[in-house]
């Protein structure tokens, strides 16, 4: 047993078999920011461009990593980035990214750019996406793991960029891997809406669709709502406010529009105090396809295993109930569905070699 400690200060205890077999299972990981990248890439990027970082060592990276809010966390996200300028430093936190998906056994991770945001004007596409290209090269040849890319929308951006965005991408989708258009940056006063010409644009070229929605308070159900009102989305990023309306939830279970719910995250910029009160077994529980994603790795101070394992101590979650997540995790993915039923396989295989723990 591990005894860990809740951000209320409740000692909880993980059973360490659980733990074990969380972090050995096979998993896919749908809700990743590619931009928010290790500390220690980024200081190695930051000295070979001769900049300069708010910290110098990775812990006072970390001790800097203290968001109020999604807004503070935005702002902080930003500055750090901003040491990013070459194709060797998009191919180190690719590199790196595949890094963390061996060590936590990810088989698929879906990872998400925001270009016009985070890496615009300073940097021209085509540098991001060659030194993108020459990683997820590496990490499968390295790995074995599949590294994937979505490209996402600012949504505070003029509907002009949006679909600029869209256009531009389009040379890139085969040898980069990027198989989805997502919806990003501040949720608040930002609708989908007029953004809907570009949603179309991705739809015609074959795009899946994505859209943060639905995850802070004062964003509520509503962003929900208007998100599939004008995107009609294959994936909601977020959308943990949904518990808070009935029909809302009701026409998740009908439609089984996968949530890709970050529940740390959720905590760490404190949409909620404590993971027990995050909303993702209750959704499931209702009949909502749920995904479990940790979002911000470096930033939020917690990874993909550290969210299931949070998750499983909080609601007393059974090996079954994580067999259930991780299968979710593939079924939600954006692959053909040949290639699903493979990384389903794969996980029955291993299920069988581990028959005595399940």
């Amino acid at each position: 047993m591990t005894d860990q400690t809740s951000k209320t200060g409740e000692k909880v205890i993980m059973d360490e078999g659980l733990k074990q077999f969380i972090e050995r299972i096979p998993k896919a990981e749908l809700h990743l920011h590619f931009d928010s990248i290790n500390p220690e890439v980024l200081l190695k990027a930051a000295k070979r461009n001769n900049l300069e970082l708010p910290y110098a060592t990775p812990q006072q990276a970390y001790e800097w990593y203290n968001f109020k809010n999604l807004e503070d966390f935005l702002n902080k996200w930003l500055i750090t980035v901003s040491v990013m300028l070459t194709e060797q430093d998009y191919f180190e936190a690719a590199f790196d990214s595949g890094k963390a998906m061996k060590r936590q056994n990810i088989l698929r991770s879906e990872a998400m750019f925001t270009y016009d945001a985070v890496h615009a004007p300073r940097v021209e596409l085509d540098v991001v996406m060659s030194g993108l290209q020459r990683g997820r090269i590496a990490v499968k040849e390295e790995f074995d793991v599949d590294l994937y890319f979505l490209a996402d929308i600012d949504r505070t951006r003029s509907p002009e960029t949006s679909l600029e965005l869209v256009r531009s991408i389009l040379p890139y989708r085969e040898s980069v891997g990027i198989v989805g258009i997502g919806f990003d940056c501040q949720e608040v006063g930002y609708p989908a809406g007029p953004h809907k010409a570009a949603f179309d644009l991705a739809r015609e070229n074959g795009f899946f669709l994505s859209a943060h929605c639905g995850e802070e308070y004062e964003a509520g159900p509503e962003a929900v709502w208007e998100v599939i009102e004008n995107m009609a989305p294959d994936r909601i990023d977020h959308g943990n406010q949904s518990i808070r309306d009935d029909k809302l939830v009701d026409y998740l279970v009908e439609t089984q529009i996968p949530l890709t719910l970050c529940p740390m995250s959720n905590v760490r910029i404190n949409v909620y105090d404590d993971i027990s009160e995050h909303p993702t077994i209750a959704l499931r529980e209702k009949g909502v396809f749920v995904t479990v994603n940790s979002d911000d790795p470096p930033f939020m101070q917690n990874d993909l295993i550290d969210n299931y394992v949070k998750l499983a101590t909080a609601f007393d979650l059974s090996y079954t109930d994580i067999v259930n997540l991780a299968r979710n995790s593939f079924l939600a993915c954006y692959a053909e569905e040949d290639v699903k039923q493979q990384y389903l396989m794969h996980l029955d295989e291993w299920l069988l070699k581990e028959s005595g723990r399940v």
